[in-house]
């Protein structure tokens, strides 16, 4: 079994965090290649006239109960950030600009983690520089890559892409040029590197 999920992400989706832990075993089970595809949610909800579901009152009362039973599940950390909403783009351009490098995978599990696992303000840059520094990161390089015009470009041309595919919401993931939408239609996924979709 092999394949290739493209996973279109932004820290700042919860249900995102948890795809990127589950996707890391339907990649034990399937041998499949994950392609990280970090995209700037804010951009996907304006172009699609999405909205988040914190603004809707019942809806986020179901959400922040649901992430919860996710987190319990997954036996994943987990705190609500107080801080979110809050941008995230330095931050996706930097994994853009790790693409291909050995600390790629490392650096978006160590986003992820302080915006949802040990929530952090992310978009502060002098806390970023922190929990990076704490990483052993080389931090000074990395906010050097965010600054860079063509990883820049590459972070949008990703979002447009994946709007132009259908993109509405986060998680997204495009397997064979199908789209999946929310960690929940993981099991969507497998069965698309299965050889078992249903469509």
């Amino acid at each position: 079994m092999s394949g290739r999920v493209e996973f279109c992400f932004d820290f700042v989706s919860p249900m995102s965090y948890f795809a990127f832990h589950r996707l890391k075993e339907i990649e034990a089970r399937t041998g499949c290649e994950i392609d990280y595809k970090p995209v700037w949610l804010f951009e996907v909800m304006k172009q699609t006239g999405n909205r988040p579901p914190g603004s809707i009152e019942a809806k986020r009362n179901f959400y922040f109960a649901d992430t919860i039973r996710h987190a319990k599940r997954f036996d994943l950390p987990w705190a609500w950030n107080q801080d979110f909403p809050l941008n995230t783009l330095h931050l996706l351009r930097i994994a853009e600009g790790l693409r291909g490098s050995s600390d790629h995978v490392r650096f978006i599990g160590t986003c992820f983690h302080h915006m949802w696992g040990e929530p952090k303000n992310v978009a502060d840059l002098t806390i970023t520089q922190q929990f990076l520094t704490d990483a052993d990161f080389d931090v000074e390089s990395l906010f050097a890559l965010s600054e860079e015009p063509d990883i820049q470009a590459r972070v949008a041309k990703n979002t447009q892409s994946a709007i132009d595919r259908g993109m509405f919401g986060a998680p997204t993931f495009f397997v064979d040029g199908e789209l999946y939408f929310g960690q929940d239609r993981l099991d969507f996924v497998e069965d698309a590197l299965t050889n078992k979709a249903w469509v």
